[in-house]
């Protein structure tokens, strides 16, 4: 009996160890989220937001690294989509236009996309939503088309991609366009995918 119970009782305070830090995880969240609608990102400190939260500053960046980094948390960005479009990559250019908005639109109608949209709705007013937004899609789209496709004009046509790709994110999403909001995604990418195409292996336009 005895060596059960001790054998018990690390583990329950494992547990409880695991479960109080997921419980100050989700106040510092809720106080960022708190604090940064309130008084937007540059009025808003770690500091402030700890106290808020009942913890250390230090528990903070443990958990969440910089205030740029907390802000995209409160906001739950989806999960990254650079491994699924490196995957696309590897198996070719040739279909990586249908590809890219086959993905995307899965990607979209997945839960926790509307904070997503948050973030796109909030960037063109607030610097500190296009700062993350921007880093985002560079760091998790754009970059890896870039040396995708290569070329002196690579860049150019990644970021057109990417342009266009959240531009339908913008039309179907945010605003609602119909008939874009409401048509399948099969019929979606027969349209959309060659147009994508066309920016990822199509001659350039002549000068």
């Amino acid at each position: 009996m005895g060596q059960s119970g001790d054998g018990g009782g690390p583990q329950v305070r494992r547990q409880g160890r695991w479960r109080t830090g997921m419980q100050s995880r989700q106040r510092i969240l809720d106080a960022a989220r708190a604090r940064f609608t309130e008084l937007g990102y540059d009025r808003t400190t770690v500091r402030a937001v700890a106290a808020d939260a009942g913890v250390e500053p230090a528990m903070v960046h443990y958990f969440f690294g910089s205030k740029q980094e907390l802000l995209a948390a409160t906001m739950r960005l989806p999960a990254g989509p650079k491994e699924a479009i490196g995957a696309l990559v590897e198996a070719g250019l040739d279909d990586l236009g249908a590809g890219l908005v086959r993905h995307f639109l899965h990607l979209w109608d997945s839960s926790g996309f509307e904070s997503f949209l948050t973030l796109i709705r909030s960037g063109p007013v607030r610097d500190d939503s296009t700062t993350v937004l921007r880093d985002f899609l560079a760091r998790e789209v754009t970059g890896q088309l870039a040396g995708a496709i290569g070329g002196p004009d690579g860049e150019l046509r990644a970021s057109l991609i990417t342009g266009q790709i959240f531009g339908l994110a913008a039309a179907r999403y945010l605003l609602g366009l119909e008939p874009l909001a409401s048509a399948d995604h099969e019929t979606v990418v027969a349209w959309l995918g060659p147009l994508i195409q066309q920016l990822v292996t199509g001659p350039a336009p002549a000068r």
